[in-house]
């Protein structure tokens, strides 16, 4: 008897992992547009981003994921170029085709020279916190809009670290394909 009970912990112990993995997540396309707003920016770059990301889903939908980003501003001579690797995590909510999300992307990667700002090409980092709802047309693709604030800080050599911060509003659109 006792060989049975130690059997069905080390089952229990074995599946217990298994049951916090779900059979959720997509992967997409994103693009976004900076929004220059004088109460919530403090520079207009006229900037446009777009990349690809993927993230898996917790039964409790928990966000977890990837994205790789490129940043590019249409302002001759005063903007930039960038490009940023990162973190998705965030939370989401299904009612039906209805989907909603909050959404914290943070990166790494790097950022041409910003004449604006007296910045020199270097090493940056990224912050994004959205609010994403969107609607799944079909069974396996949804559509999203999201707006939120980003932030973009260039490290720069000798500077503290928060001396070079780049912030936004943002709005834009994501299409997945996936597992909802």
């Amino acid at each position: 008897m006792k060989r049975v009970r130690i059997i069905v912990l080390a089952a229990a112990l074995a599946v217990l992992p298994l049951s916090l993995v779900s059979a959720k997540g997509a992967g997409g396309i994103t693009w976004g547009q900076e929004l220059f707003s004088p109460a919530l920016s403090n520079f207009d770059l006229q900037t446009t981003y777009s990349g690809g990301y993927g993230y898996g889903v917790t039964r409790d939908g928990q966000r977890v994921g990837g994205f790789i980003l490129g940043l590019h501003s249409s302002t001759p001579g005063t903007g930039y170029d960038a490009g940023f690797v990162g973190l998705i995590s965030g939370q989401d909510v299904h009612m039906g085709p209805v989907m909603g999300a909050l959404n914290l992307w943070t990166g790494i990667g790097g950022i041409s020279a910003v004449p604006a700002l007296g910045i020199p090409g270097s090493f940056a980092l990224l912050g994004q916190l959205d609010l994403e709802l969107g609607f799944g047309f079909t069974p396996g693709m949804l559509l999203t809009a999201y707006g939120g604030m980003q932030a973009v800080v260039s490290v720069v050599e000798g500077q503290p670290l928060f001396h070079n911060v780049m912030y936004t509003p943002v709005l834009g659109l994501r299409l997945a394909w996936g597992s909802f």
